[in-house]
């Protein structure tokens, strides 16, 4: 420091010498002050949500934990396709929650939801080199808190026959027409597992007329599980829905599906107006070039 300022006495007045080693003294204060209260190596664990902004002070904290303890107030749902051994380090305060989560998760591949108007469990999905899992978090204490719409059911032991789904016109039905969004996104699933052809059109209608997005969401995926080419026109009206979030997934869902006529709609997806679906449909119009 003190050769510092010789080097700067000799060329510069006194009094702008005087601002300039203010502000690095500043400067260095402020990069090494910001956690300068708690030992190198401890873990400073502080996260707040509150009416959708999001605050926080982290050192040394796992990236897992801080994904769980964000879900666990805002019941929000982060999927990420990306490593979790890692440690957080940084310091914001009152930002909006999807602006909090892009600063943490700023070099990660992963996708965020967050319904303000909605209760719901906090969901992070972690897909890790070969292997799998989910994280389900639930939300602390809160009023007229809902169930889980969908339990996972226990493994079913050796000598017990599995419950029966209910008829194919049933199931019709309650896709379309059931009052509870979650009986009839179950109904969607059950549709998508039966691989019948017959189910197309009504997953379609479910996909491009549902007010639920968890529903829109499963009827994609039931697409896929049909596993017919035909299911790329379906597809591709999606790619208009309101959310960026299944506009992403249908992206995706043509990626998977494959084909000329995929590949097309595709491209239509580059003129999104939400970045992430953009960028999503070039990386996958990469891959799918790259088999070619």
């Amino acid at each position: 420091m003190t050769a510092f300022y010789s080097i700067l006495k000799r060329y510069v007045p006194i009094g702008l010498l005087t601002i300039i080693v203010s502000l690095y003294i500043s400067t260095i204060n402020k990069q090494q002050g910001l956690f300068a209260d708690t030992p190198s190596g401890e873990e400073v664990f502080d996260i707040k949500f509150s009416n959708g902004q999001l605050s926080a002070k982290l050192k040394n904290s796992p990236l897992e934990k801080v994904l769980k303890e964000i879900m666990s107030q805002s019941g929000a749902r982060i999927w990420l396709n990306d490593a979790i051994d890692t440690t957080v380090t940084m310091e914001f305060q009152n930002v909006p929650i999807r602006e909090g989560v892009r600063r943490i998760l700023k070099d990660k591949n992963y996708a965020f939801l967050y319904a303000p108007n909605e209760i719901k469990e906090g969901k992070l999905s972690i897909i890790s080199a070969s292997k799998s899992k989910e994280t389900f978090t639930k939300i602390k204490e809160a009023p007229h808190k809902k169930p889980p719409q969908k339990p996972v059911p226990p493994t079913a032991k050796k000598g017990k026959t599995k419950k029966e789904k209910p008829p194919f016109e049933v199931l019709v039905k309650d896709a379309l027409e059931n009052e509870d969004a979650g009986k009839r996104e179950d109904a969607i699933i059950a549709l998508g597992e039966s691989k019948d052809k017959k189910a197309m059109e009504t997953i379609a209608k479910a996909l491009a007329n549902d007010p639920s997005e968890d529903v829109r969401l499963s009827a994609i995926d039931a697409l896929l599980e049909i596993g017919d080419k035909s299911v790329v026109e379906p597809l591709s009206h999606a790619l208009k829905d309101r959310d960026p979030w299944v506009r992403e997934s249908t992206v995706e869902a043509l990626g998977e599906v494959g084909g000329e006529a995929a590949i097309e709609f595709i491209k239509s997806a580059l003129n999104d107006e939400d970045g992430s679906v953009r960028e999503l449909a070039q990386e996958t119009l990469d891959e799918l070039n790259a088999k070619k």
